[in-house]
């Protein structure tokens, strides 16, 4: 025998049932010792009946003194008598102990059964806890799998804040260059970030609004040209990023439509804006001031939101909006000053929306809306001045738009309209 203790079953492991003992081999050993018992009982009540009143009671059966053959057969029905008793008696204890065994075989079957039942409930306990400890396992998992996207969220928004906090400090350098790579930084922030994309599209804008010295021209100091155009190239690059992004379809990923932008007070000198498309938000040009260069706005598309260019100072330079679409939305010049440079509406298609020219004061410069497309939607001129200048209208296609001089009213000097619109008839009537 091994010296060491016998290790105990895990409790979760089901211990084996009993094997209960197999009745057939009880069947055949009480049949057998009926049969014996049987065969002895029957040699025992006839044969042996005689021998043994004569050898074990004393008895001759033969002697002279019993008087009849009555006295014989008593003596041996009473032997067989006591020996039918004796197998009685035999048969009974085999009896009892056939029913004590059937009583043992059922009570460990009933054992068996019991211990069967309770490994199976053992077995189905442990497999629960087995069950409760994945799902708790799986459950800690969520929570350290939440816990691990909550701090990366928080690492990326970490990272963006640094990075626009950078690009932030860069735009407001001294240094052209650096300004230049704050700028270009701001914007891929705004493409990377979706939630971050208006906040650079407004830090962007308010540079734009920072104090712009004019140009100094050809006679100027060395040093003030040369500040000039790089300040100049910082914001003509804002621009032109801008306009790059709002020419851009509304499923691109990078596109800006949509967004305000705050060009309140801003000096324009420059800007392609050429294709633009402002679909919805706000975009404000009021009180710019459109000084110089090419500032382009041909092609572009008006087709929902608010543009205002309330109190806009149109003094130099060329604003082009030749071929664009004005379908919808709000467009408004109330106020708006064209007092020098050229102002070309050439071929733009007015088809709906609202575009207003009210209080409008047209003084010097050249406005054209030559071959433009007045079809659909309101335009209008309400409490316009033309004072000096010209603003054409001739070859426009469309009926006279509303507060511009009919057929028989004077016509200030400068406004050239088409003739229809000064001819009386149905064509004569005001949109």
């Amino acid at each position: 025998m091994s010296d060491f203790p016998a290790t105990p079953p895990p409790a979760d492991v089901p211990e084996p049932a009993q094997r209960p003992e197999r009745p057939w081999k009880r069947r055949v050993l009480i049949g057998l010792g009926i049969a014996a018992a049987l065969a002895f009982l029957f040699f025992l009540l006839w044969p042996a009946t005689a021998w043994w009143v004569e050898r074990v009671d004393g008895v001759d059966l033969d002697a002279k003194d019993l008087e009849t053959g009555k006295d014989r057969q008593a003596l041996l029905d009473k032997a067989r008598g006591r020996f039918t008793a004796l197998a009685t008696g035999i048969l009974a204890a085999i009896a009892i102990i056939y029913t004590a065994s059937n009583a043992r075989s059922a009570r460990d079957t009933a054992k068996a059964a019991i211990s069967s039942s309770e490994a199976s409930h053992r077995a189905a306990e442990a497999s629960e806890r087995t069950t409760q400890a994945a799902f708790d396992s799986a459950k800690a998992s969520q929570k350290t799998a939440r816990a691990a996207i909550r701090t990366a969220a928080a690492t990326e928004r970490g990272l963006v804040t640094s990075r626009f906090t950078a690009a932030v400090e860069q735009l407001g350098n001294t240094n052209p260059a650096i300004q230049l790579g704050g700028v270009h930084a701001l914007v891929g922030i705004a493409d990377d970030e979706p939630t971050m994309r208006q906040t650079c599209i407004d830090v962007l804008c308010a540079y734009l609004r920072l104090p712009y010295d004019p140009d100094p021209g050809k006679d100027g100091d060395l040093q003030d040209r040369k500040a000039f155009q790089f300040q100049r190239e910082v914001r003509h690059t804002i621009l032109r990023l801008i306009g790059n992004h709002l020419r851009l379809p509304d499923d691109h990923p990078h596109c800006w439509c949509g967004h305000d932008f705050d060009f309140t007070d801003v000096i324009f000198d420059g800007a392609d804006l050429h294709e633009a498309r402002f679909t919805t938000g706000r975009i404000s040009f009021r009180d710019a001031h459109f000084s110089s260069g090419m500032i382009d706005f041909g092609g572009a598309e008006f087709t929902g939101g608010e543009v205002s260019f309330w109190d806009a100072e149109f003094t130099g330079g060329e604003v082009n909006f030749v071929d664009a679409e004005f379908t919808g939305g709000r467009v408004d010049f109330w106020r708006a000053h064209f007092s020098g440079g050229t102002v070309d509406f050439g071929g733009a298609e007015f088809t709906g929306g609202e575009v207003s020219f009210w209080g409008a004061k047209f003084s010097s410069g050249e406005v054209s809306f030559v071959v433009a497309e007045f079809t659909g939607g309101t335009v209008d001129f309400v409490d316009a001045e033309f004072t000096g200048g010209t603003v054409d209208f001739r070859e426009a296609v469309g009926e006279r738009l509303n507060e511009l001089p009919g057929p028989g009213e004077e016509i200030p000097a400068g406004l050239l309209l088409p003739e229809a619109w000064l001819s009386a008839g149905e064509e004569g009537q005001p949109t």
